[in-house]
């Protein structure tokens, strides 16, 4: 597997991680995101948190869609690499 192939590998399969996560527990992506930025000496705090939760749960079905979309194009990808070898 060629090591670009792993790359996309691993991130689509963090894709999909962190979009359960934001789509189970809306929270806890929050709380996440507010304790990287405070790394950086950001405070991030939603305006409207009931928004900020529905917003987020969209975002991580988005991502469970797209990580799992990448990692079927990757399957055929590699399948299909692997026959003219």
């Amino acid at each position: 597997m060629h090591w670009l192939t792993s790359l996309a590998l691993v991130i689509a399969c963090a894709s999909a991680s962190l979009g359960a996560l934001s789509l189970g527990w809306p929270q806890r992506s929050i709380a996440l995101y507010q304790a990287i930025m405070r790394g950086f000496n950001w405070r991030v705090e939603p305006i409207n948190r009931p928004r900020e939760l529905r917003t987020t749960r969209w975002l991580g079905i988005a991502l469970v869609l797209l990580g799992l979309v990448t990692l079927v194009l990757l399957q055929r990808l590699y399948r299909v690499d692997s026959m003219f070898r």
